[in-house]
């Protein structure tokens, strides 16, 4: 009778709870009584079921909200059961733990807490204290799981006929205007929406069933050719200028802090939509000064309520100090764009690699949380290298975002892991790194974001295995402008070119050869804006009146600005004579 009691309490530790489930309870089927390491070994066992049920119930509640919020019926019920084992393993665990505290005999409390799991009649009177204080743990539990279930069932109705009664108030009045500056909206139909993504907006939707969730059995739609770069859709409008208000800080790192923007005034939506790549500018006035920064939103497109911007505090930089130390919520910014075009929407290539470093991994979030909730049928390589675990920006999101979505591969690596508990790669990305975890990696398009110097050298990597140059795109507009005094040979010769003439400030003079119009107007202290120095930020444009100029890179010009005579003046050097507005 004993093993066969010990057989089947094993197989239902493994069935419903697994971890410790499958040795606490037969463990304990099997003692009269207990010698002190017997007592160790159960106080052990017991902690950690305890501690694998928090876990299982707090993953089973998020993955419950985010289920009801996508109308996935499967992934609830599922989500319901993780709950329900959750509890289970708490109340075991806390069984035996009660063991330990009254001495109680350890035979007996197993019996009774497998007869009440089996339903097989109550238990005796000497025992119906432990049953009952059990039963009232458990029911404690459950009640504030269905009450928190209920408040946010209620809260989601509730935003969802404030919407719909938005919505038709602007069918209603047909002629309301869109907001200044704002971007038309995107094509297609909205994507379904993660944890806390309201249902506020509209965005492209990838090639792919639209119905079909994330982890479906459902053969991968058709997609357009890896390099059918006409394949994406049209940037958004990066001419909206405005305020945006700051509705929380959130700490991701020591160093590191996500600025969550939402609108400044009473609206319910961002004033622009948005790719996911792509990046903000914003404008900061510290010490009478203004000072603009170009800052990747690192949250998904699908969602309107608000945007992410994570910023890495750096010892030297004005902005980022000012930043983490003064920002307040409530605080208002001024910003505009969106702007860029180191984008992904699913359409440009049948697969992606992302590869980033350090706070570079903010645009691929923003691409990998956009991909997850459109359901994008197609494999998703995330590699990350960081310098320790302790600056691992986005561990737990990005681990959470890795169990919804079976098509994302992530890889991170460390290249100072000592002192942690890292289990992971460590050391720096290398040519066996990137064949190991990304299989036929010359057929794939490749984005990367970081630090300047690990950028060349995963661009040189990816060159010596193979991968075509223009299957790499990358992402450096957070270049910093070079410090007063730096290189001063490199113009000290007289300037032998161009005249160029700026009409605003009444200021001439002629250019050195391979100097920018941007360089040129700090050597005579005119004040034109800027902030990435690379040709993508666009706050550097200028109006050229009179004369040509040559530009490496205009990404931060739309047509528009070129029929009109805009360049970039951090890009611009001239062919002959030139006037600008400056």
């Amino acid at each position: 009778m004993g093993k066969m009691m010990e057989g089947m309490m094993g197989g239902m530790g493994q069935g419903c709870c697994g971890g410790a489930g499958t040795e606490l309870y037969p463990l304990m089927m099997s003692l009269s009584s207990m010698s002190p390491e017997q007592r160790l070994q159960v106080q052990r066992l017991s902690a950690a079921r305890i501690g694998e049920g928090k876990a299982l119930v707090q993953l089973g509640q998020q993955r419950l909200f985010a289920a009801i919020a996508s109308g996935d019926h499967k992934v609830a019920a599922e989500a319901m059961q993780q709950l329900r084992d959750g509890l289970g393993r708490i109340g075991s665990g806390a069984a035996a733990h009660k063991v330990l505290a009254e001495g109680t005999r350890p035979q007996a409390t197993a019996m009774r807490w497998f007869k009440g799991e089996m339903n097989l009649g109550p238990v005796g009177d000497g025992e119906s204290g432990m049953a009952s204080e059990r039963l009232s743990l458990m029911h404690i539990i459950a009640m504030a799981l269905l009450v928190g279930f209920a408040i946010a069932m209620i809260t989601m109705y509730f935003f969802k006929m404030r919407r719909t009664a938005s919505l038709f108030g602007r069918i209603e009045a047909g002629s309301e205007k869109p907001p200044p500056g704002a971007a038309p909206a995107l094509g297609g139909t909205l994507a379904p929406n993660g944890p806390n993504r309201p249902d506020t907006g509209t965005l492209p939707v990838v090639p792919g069933d639209p119905a079909q969730k994330v982890g479906s059995a459902r053969p991968p739609a058709p997609m357009a050719s890896p390099s059918s770069e006409d394949a994406s859709p049209s940037l958004p409008n990066a001419k909206w200028h405005g305020l945006l208000r700051v509705i929380q800080i959130i700490a991701e790192t020591p160093t590191v802090k996500t600025i969550r923007l939402g609108p400044a005034a009473d609206a319910a939506t961002l004033p622009f939509t948005f790719l996911p790549g792509q990046f903000l500018n914003v404008a900061f006035f510290i010490g009478g000064a203004r000072m603009n920064r170009s800052y990747s939103i690192s949250s998904s497109p699908t969602q309107r309520a608000y945007l992410d911007l994570t910023v890495k505090r750096e010892p030297r930089g004005a902005v980022s100090r000012h930043i983490d130390d003064l920002l307040r919520e409530g605080d208002e910014l001024e910003a505009s764009g969106p702007m860029g075009r180191f984008t992904f929407t699913g359409a440009e290539a049948n697969s992606i690699v992302l590869v980033s470093g350090g706070v570079g991994i903010t645009p691929m979030m923003s691409i990998s949380r956009y991909l997850t909730e459109q359901s994008w049928p197609h494999d998703i390589f995330f590699i990350y290298a960081g310098r320790s675990p302790a600056d691992f920006i986005f561990a737990s999101d990005l681990g959470l975002l890795e169990r919804r979505n079976p098509r994302l591969h992530v890889a991170v690596i460390m290249e100072h892991p000592e002192g942690s508990n890292w289990l992971g790669l460590t050391g720096r990305l290398s040519m066996a790194v990137l064949s190991q975890v990304v299989p036929d990696i010359t057929s794939r398009r490749v984005h990367m974001c970081g630090p300047p110097v690990m950028m060349d050298a995963v661009r040189s990597l990816l060159l010596e295995l193979k991968v075509p140059a223009e299957q790499i795109k990358t992402e450096d507009f957070g270049t910093t402008a070079p410090v007063p005094g730096a290189g001063s040979n490199r113009f000290a010769a007289a300037a032998t070119g161009p005249l160029v003439n700026f009409s605003e400030s009444g200021k001439s003079a002629k250019i050195h050869v391979d100097q920018t119009l941007l360089e040129l107007s700090e050597e005579l202290n005119i004040g034109i804006e800027f902030s990435c120095r690379v040709g993508t930020c666009g706050i550097c444009k200028v109006k050229l009146t009179a004369g040509e100029v040559d530009m490496a890179i205009d990404d931060a010009l739309d047509a528009g600005d070129k029929e009109n005579g805009i360049v970039l003046a951090c890009q611009a050097k001239p062919r002959g004579p030139i006037t600008v507005e400056a």
